[in-house]
């Protein structure tokens, strides 16, 4: 084939397919010196042929525009009109661009923007965005011109290389299926567990090292932990015969088990292939718990900082940490053998520590008689003075020890040591008069009765106060009535009364008056009369004017009638008065706390002088000079 042929065959094919002129222009120059080669001694030849037609050329048909249409919703009515030729959904969007300008200008103030729109400005900018944005789509073309969407690749199966029936890929496992990630083989093969080992075990049921590779598993959250499977009691390391639950407590080996090979297990039999504790880790010999919350899960003792042999002797029970935020469950411990604080006392690296037996008939703070023995020859050795010296407020010294144990015949008088002696109380007398009243002196007599003069003070304060706190609450009434009034037009009254600044004296002198009784029989108050008038208010000089009181309707009567926020002189009143009132009771009430433990106390001396008599009869006195 020739050049001119080449020619006229290559203008007859279309290149509608092609999308953009650069692809077709290299095309053009370089397509006839791929096809003969750089060193053709043809010379390269331009052809005439069709321009392309592509997709970015082809003329997208024209929108409905609508225009001012009746029926369309503009977000501020000061877009209307919309300008002649625009669509009303274009323009009320960029009406409202505009108008989010200005509105942040001004510190997103909407007062500030609805002026704007209001005097037309935002009418105007949006006018200019509107004309900017035309601009825009002339130089840089619609971004709704079509384009042809390019064709995406297709998808290349995989293609798996056949081997023959003699390959050496036979006998390996899996080896005919695709390979795949670390992480697609974990989600199908699920957690690698704990392969059992061809190795034999130890002669103690030790698994031994399984060479088969390990995947951690993370340990699970504490709030909602999967469900083990059930186990009862410990492992031990010898064969599981049985678990009974409780703590801790290991099950050993029967004298009647066989010994040799038979004995020992395999991995197989000590691991369970269950997964415990918050290690996730299974019943692997150590000591474990058992939680008696609710959730039945087994807890390593190391895993949770708990001692072993504290564990197996005096753990009562064992509440996880998730169960324990339930009320009412907490881990119990059984009370500790007394001698254990002997042990801490000498440092002992043998300490005691076994339960008491408090639980038995006859209960007892030792673990065993020895112990019980040995604590109170530690008491007369260790603690108790050897010498013969009185004590006089001091450490015991081992005589009198002797002499305290042998008074005392059982626990009830040796507690009764320290307490202050008692008179034993009359057949059928009175319960609510005490025994040491009947042994005051005339001293302690006027004593008690400077102390009931002084209650007596206090208690009617208290009661003033809480008189007080009535008439507050009446003012707050009397104030949300006011602003309620139709002829009140003031909003958010203040409210303030003058009767709140009586002070002590003055309230109770208003109290005693009319006004005062009608307003707490009747649980509602009035307006100021003037015969209270002259209470808690300023006094004039004959030769001071004066001021003037304006005249108001009854329901407006002695009260502040200026704005709330505005009102200087009485703000936050309703706090202050509330506050001072319930501080005041407060101290009031500690006063009369103090009075009444001084007036049992001189009762109380009286009663213990009383019932001491006959132990310092025997005491003389000796003046010596």
């Amino acid at each position: 084939m020739d050049a001119e042929q080449l020619t006229e065959a290559l203008a007859n094919v279309s290149t509608a397919g092609l999308q953009h002129e650069e692809d077709i222009d290299a095309h053009q120059e370089g397509g006839v010196l791929a096809a003969f080669g750089a060193n053709s001694a043809q010379p390269a030849v331009v052809w005439p042929r069709p321009r392309p037609t592509g997709f970015a050329e082809l003329a997208e048909p024209a929108a409905p525009v609508s225009n001012n249409k009746s029926s369309f919703k503009y977000k501020y009515l000061e877009a209307k009109p919309t300008p002649p030729g625009e669509d009303d959904a274009e323009w009320n969007k960029v009406y409202t661009a505009a108008d989010s300008r200005f509105y942040n200008r001004n510190g997103k103030n909407a007062d500030k923007s609805r002026k704007y729109r209001l005097s037309g400005e935002t009418y105007e900018l949006a006018l200019k965005m509107m004309a900017e944005k035309k601009e825009k789509l002339r130089v840089g073309g619609s971004s709704k011109t079509a384009v042809g969407r390019p064709k995406a690749p297709k998808k290349q199966t995989p293609i798996i290389k056949t081997e023959p029936p003699g390959s050496s890929r036979d006998n390996t496992p899996g080896g005919d299926r695709i390979p795949m990630s670390l992480s697609e083989q974990i989600k199908i093969d699920g957690r690698a567990r704990k392969a059992p080992s061809a190795a034999p075990s130890s002669q103690h049921g030790t698994p031994a090292p399984s060479t088969a590779s390990k995947m951690g598993s993370p340990p699970p959250k504490m709030d909602k932990p999967p469900p083990p499977p059930k186990k009862k009691g410990t492992a031990a390391p010898i064969k599981k015969v049985g678990r009974p639950r409780g703590p801790g407590k290991p099950i050993t080996q029967s004298n009647n088990a066989p010994q040799g090979a038979d004995t020992r297990m395999s991995d197989s039999e000590s691991n369970d292939g269950g997964e415990y504790c918050i290690c996730r880790g299974p019943d692997d010999h150590r000591m474990m718990v058992n939680c008696e919350g609710g959730c039945d899960e087994w807890y390593h003792c190391s895993c949770i900082n708990m001692d072993v042999e504290a564990a197996r002797e005096l753990l009562d029970r064992y509440i996880c940490p998730r169960c324990a935020k339930m009320p009412g469950f907490q881990t119990s411990w059984k009370r500790m053998c007394r001698y254990h604080n002997v042990g801490k006392f000498i440092n002992d690296p043998n300490l005691c520590k076994k339960a008491a037996r408090v639980q038995e008939d006859a209960p007892s703070k030792y673990c065993s008689d020895e112990h019980r023995d040995a604590f109170f020859v530690f008491v007369r050795d260790r603690l108790a003075r050897q010498d013969d010296a009185p004590s006089m407020g001091g450490r015991l010294n081992i005589h009198e020890v002797h002499d305290i144990l042998n008074h005392s015949k059982n626990k009830a008088d040796l507690q009764k040591l320290g307490q202050k002696p008692r008179l034993p109380v009359p057949e059928g007398y009175d319960p609510s008069r005490p025994i040491g009243l009947n042994y005051i002196t005339p001293e302690e007599v006027e004593q008690l009765k400077i102390i009931e003069a002084k209650k007596a003070v206090i208690v009617g304060r208290i009661e003033g106060y809480v008189l007080q706190k009535k008439l507050l609450v009446m003012i707050l009434e009397r104030c949300q009535a006011a602003a309620a009034h139709p002829a009140c037009e003031e909003k958010g009254l203040c409210g303030y009364d003058n009767r709140l600044s009586f002070n002590e004296y003055e309230f109770k002198h208003w109290v005693a008056t009319t006004e005062g009784q009608a307003a707490f029989g009747a649980g509602k108050l009035g307006p100021r009369t003037d015969a209270t008038k002259s209470i808690s208010t300023r006094q004039f000089a004959p030769h001071q004017p004066k001021p003037a009181v304006p005249k108001v309707i009854d329901a407006f009567n002695n009260i502040c009638m200026t704005k709330s926020k505005s009102c200087i002189k009485h703000r936050q009143w309703r706090v202050i008065h509330g506050q001072d009132y319930a501080h005041m009771s407060a101290e009031l009430k500690k006063d009369l706390d103090k009075l009444n433990k001084q007036a049992d106390e001189i009762i109380d001396d009286a009663e213990t002088r009383e019932a001491a008599k006959e132990y310092h009869a025997h005491n003389t006195v000796e003046q010596l000079f």
